[in-house]
């Protein structure tokens, strides 16, 4: 053991102000101590200012006596504020309430605490000013740190008066940009005072500060210890340290150690090392093994002796990076993050105990998530102790969106860009920062930490700050921010990591240049953009080219964003601080579109798309070589920002009944087995082709082999086969081998499912492909006639009661949109301005007798990428109201149009079938054929007899000659 003491001014700093305020380093780590406090939860007198007059009329000296407030708690939960007007792009807040609020309370001091010095603390609050009786005790506006104020050591026994002003307006909001601490888009922009509030009796002699620094590679954990010492003379005594791990099934117990101390000055600092010895239990994702370390000091100064105890919890753990792989002591792993926007409808914000935060997280973990990443916010200490014990990574930030240093450059007609910035905007970051790392530091989980989202201004200067929080503290990984500089991406030298979309190229208002291959997620807001959309390549595509020449892990930023439509069943949970009145209005606009009879079926078919997609962004990053993880956005729904219901979770975390954490985990976990092949549609002539591939991210190698498993859609079993490996070894992605199977005798058209299993693990992948007969191009009935238009010779055809397909040309079809495959990014009311094509997949019945021959789903899948990509839906809102397409293209909650892409009516004597899924174009893939012949085969059959009647006029609306 070494010891080390140093008499040091550094850790003991005190706030310069008018005020005499208690700095935050002098009693930041005595919250934990319980004898000496006062609590102050309960019945506080209350009074709103809304014309901000309580300063000038000195409210602090009396608050009327007939309005009250229970604390810990806030405005909106006891009804102190007026209705919102009702939003259509967020939640509404029911009892909004923004500016100053007064909190005051009488607080009798025994006598036995006369001569301690009184410690006023609020665990989370917003900008607030401080009254102990008359006399003004300091002001703060930390967002994300307890707040604390230095009463006195002169406090007379008896009654006294507290009173506090917290104020949540704009006018005096902290120098920072837009960020999820105050958003109203989230956990609204709440006014009270939350968590622990109490008064804390200190003697002059105390322990200061406690952190412990684990040294995995060396075996030790370096404690610090600072002693406060008001008294000015020497000190001396012994800190008696006791230390055992606590949430294990056979804890590691240390001996006591025993530290002299001797002669240590005002504000020593005593800095030892303790042996973990082999039997050290490690801390990670896998065994979240946590210690808790207890110190007592026991001394004398000034001929008076003072006793103090102090403990804290920590894991001995290294996160670090080999390579362009994150690490946990010494083991590659791959971050499965989701982002997280403090999105908490029913109070209005974060929960502060520990129990609500583990329900949380259990919900997120059975996901397959091992990170969070706190988008420009930090949740309370609750959180960090729920991720401490469930082994969850997590990476908080400054409440800052917007610019550093300077004013970023204005992008012309950009809908996400922020470019706040204020001439003290970095040195408020800074306190902050220093103030996060102090109160959260020692927790194991909290392993990485950024200043804020999408920065721009001066990368220098954000790069200086970066550099002064990892001097400050070393137990972190550290970046500038999440894709700082978005439109114009570059890694900086002081990032430990890169979270960016992409690599390089730039960015501005929608339009993407020199890009190509530089991309590290798969969807943007220009739906022309990311490989979901644009890119048919099987399951063979990765972000190999985008990573390549960077030397840091690469985190995929808000990867996703998969819109789905809305679950109306969901707004009847709204019984708390909010009210889903953007999802009423999104009800209310489908009815009068005449189609709320489909609002089930769109919500259930646009989630299942979504799913598919959110599949493949994941395992594109999993099956990257070397990539660092990702950041999805989100598990959850998102309420802000126009709504973007992009969630498998809705806002409550509560399943949408999309896919079950089990089939999630299938592709998103430690371990997952993979499989590559370049095409999800096949013909019976053709070999399926794949390559078998392990990820393995778990704890420890693995020695079994893989099985896989080929089996028709009634599960009877095609083929099957194992592929032996000595070692998958842990932190890599290791090829098992190929699978080869001839498809000659496979009834078609037939969709497959290739299972892949490793024995004994829960580790199992499931893929559908689909097989169709070899052909060439259908040949055409006698019956049916085929034409591009609705040209003067259909219309012939038709009034002598023949059979017509169109297959309309682009021009043909005034009315038609842009296809997608994917669901429509974020929501259409944010990004309208870049002309997405603002779609969620489609609708229709699978026992159609016109799909009889092309096996699907009542939801779009693969099988349907190149026809709703290079198709063109048609807006079929001149035709008659309670007209149905066959095949039904769903539209965003903004537009509700009726889209179709296959649809049919009587039109005079004849009858219609209308197709614009591009199947002239698509005569060279198996699905465009396949399509085709199912169309022919069905209007030469008994079944094609449309009974929905439409006149020619009203047909001329949507296609032309």
């Amino acid at each position: 053991m070494t010891i080390t003491i140093k008499n040091t001014t550094i850790l003991f700093l005190f706030i310069v102000t008018s005020f005499p305020v208690l700095a935050q380093r002098d009693i930041l780590l005595c919250a934990h101590q319980e004898e000496g406090v006062i609590s102050l939860a309960g019945k506080w007198r209350f009074q709103l200012d809304p014309e901000n007059v309580g300063m000038r009329e000195e409210w602090f000296k009396g608050i009327k006596p007939e309005e009250t407030i229970e604390l810990p708690g806030t405005t909106d939960e006891q009804c102190k504020g007026a209705p919102e007007r009702k939003q259509d792009g967020r939640f509404t807040r029911i009892h909004a309430y923004r500016g100053a609020a007064w909190y005051q309370v009488d607080v009798d001091i025994p006598k036995g605490l006369v001569g301690k010095r009184l410690v006023f603390s609020m665990e989370r609050t917003k900008v607030t000013q401080v009254w102990w009786d008359d006399k003004c005790v300091g002001r703060d506006n930390s967002l994300i740190s307890t707040q604390y104020f230095e009463l006195g050591d002169c406090v007379k026994p008896g009654r006294h008066i507290l009173t506090v002003r917290v104020h949540n307006g704009q006018e005096e909001n902290p120098p920072v940009g837009g960020n999820h601490q105050t958003s109203d888009g989230t956990q609204t922009n709440w006014n009270g005072i939350l968590g622990k509030i109490q008064i804390k009796a200190l003697d002059d002699v105390w322990i200061n500060d406690l952190k412990v620094y684990p040294e995995v590679d060396r075996k030790i954990a370096k404690v610090q210890v600072v002693l406060g010492n008001r008294l000015g003379g020497p000190l001396s005594g012994e800190l008696v340290l006791k230390m055992r791990s606590w949430n294990v099934e056979k804890p590691h117990v240390l001996k006591p150690v025993v530290v002299p101390v001797k002669n240590v000055g005002q504000d020593g600092m005593v800095e030892f090392d303790l042996q973990m010895s082999d039997s050290v239990q490690l801390w990670s994702e896998f065994t979240p093994a946590l210690y808790r370390l207890s110190v007592e000091f026991k001394g004398k100064a000034r001929k008076r002796k003072f006793n103090d105890k102090k403990e804290v919890d920590f894991g001995m753990r290294k996160f670090h990076t080999i390579g362009t792989n994150f690490a946990i002591n010494g083991k590659r792993i791959f971050l499965r993050g989701k982002h997280d926007g403090a999105v908490f409808p029913q109070k209005g914000y974060p929960p502060m105990n520990v129990e609500e935060w583990l329900r949380i997280l259990k919900i997120i973990k059975s996901y397959g998530i091992n990170h969070i990443r706190c988008h420009t916010w930090c949740p309370p200490a609750a959180a960090f102790e729920a991720c401490d014990r469930l082994g969850i990574y997590i990476l908080p930030e400054l409440p800052h969106w917007g610019g550093v240093g300077n004013k970023p450059k204005v992008m012309e007609g950009d809908v996400e860009q922020k470019t706040e910035v204020y001439d003290n905007t970095t040195e408020y970051l800074i306190k902050e920062g220093y103030r996060l790392l102090d109160e959260f530091g020692n927790h194991a989980s909290f392993v990485m930490f950024e200043i804020g989202n999408e920065l721009g201004g001066d990368r220098q200067e954000i790069a200086s700050i970066i550099e002064s929080f990892r001097k400050y503290d070393p137990r972190h990984l550290f970046a500038g921010g999440a894709n700082t500089f978005l439109w114009a991406p570059q890694l900086s030298t002081a990032d430990d990591y890169w979270t960016t979309t992409m690599t390089g190229g730039s960015y501005g208002s929608g339009i993407y240049k020199n890009t190509q291959g530089k991309e590290v997620r798969s969807s943007y807001p220009n739906h022309n953009v990311g490989h979901v959309n644009n890119i048919l390549r099987g399951t063979d595509y990765d972000y190999s080219s985008g990573i390549k020449g960077i030397n840091v892990p690469i985190i995929s930023h808000e990867n996703g964003q998969y819109q789905m439509y809305p679950n109306y069943k969901e707004i009847e949970k709204f019984t708390g601080v909010t009210r889903a009145y953007n999802i009423e209005l999104y009800k209310a606009r489908l009815e009068a579109a005449g189609m709320s009879d489909l609002a089930d079926d769109y919500f259930k078919a646009s989630g299942a798309l979504a799913v598919i997609c959110y599949r493949e962004d994941i395992e594109s990053a999993i099956r990257t070589s070397g990539f660092g993880g990702f950041q999805m956005l989100d598990l959850q729904d998102f309420p802000g920002q126009g709504t973007a219901l992009v969630g498998i979770l809705d806002s409550y975390l509560d399943s949408k009944g999309l896919i079950t954490p089990e089939k999630w985990r299938e592709f998103c976990n430690d371990v997952v087995p993979l499989l590559r092949y370049e095409s999800h549609t096949w013909t019976t002539s053709q070999c399926f082709q794949a390559k078998v591939v392990v990820a393995n991210y778990g704890a420890n190698d693995i020695y079994q082999p893989v099985r896989w498993e080929l089996t028709d859609i009634a599960g009877k079993q095609i083929a099957t086969g194992e592929l032996a490996s000595f070692k998958i070894l842990q932190g890599e992605l290791t090829e098992l081998g190929n699978i080869s199977v001839n498809l000659e005798f496979v009834t078609a058209p037939q969709k497959l499912t290739v299972t892949l299993t490793i024995p004994g693990t829960e580790y199992r992948n499931s893929y559908s492909i689909w097989v169709y007969p070899d052909q060439d191009k259908p040949l055409l009935s006698n019956s049916v006639k085929v034409f591009s238009s609705l040209s003067e010779e259909a219309k012939d055809v038709l009034s002598k009661g023949g059979k017509v397909l169109i297959l309309p040309a682009k021009e043909a079809i005034p009315t038609s949109i842009d296809g997608a495959f994917q669901t429509d990014f974020w929501c259409y009311a944010m990004f309208r301005k870049y002309n997405p094509p603002g779609t969620l997949g489609i609708l229709c019945d699978p026992k159609h007798p016109s799909l009889n021959e092309f096996p699907t789903d009542f939801h779009a899948d693969w099988q349907w990428w190149r026809l709703l990509k290079f198709g063109r839906p048609i807006n079929l809102a001149t035709l008659p109201r309670d007209y149905r397409p066959i095949i039904q293209v769903i539209d965003n909650v903004t537009l509700n149009r009726k889209l179709g892409i296959l649809f049919e009516a009587k039109v005079g004597a004849g009858s219609l079938l209308v197709c614009s899924m591009d199947l002239q174009r698509q005569q060279e893939y198996p699905e465009g054929r396949q399509m085709l012949a199912s169309l022919l085969k069905y209007m030469d059959s008994e079944a094609f007899c449309p009974e929905y009647i439409l006149r020619m006029e009203d047909l001329e609306t949507i296609i032309k000659e």
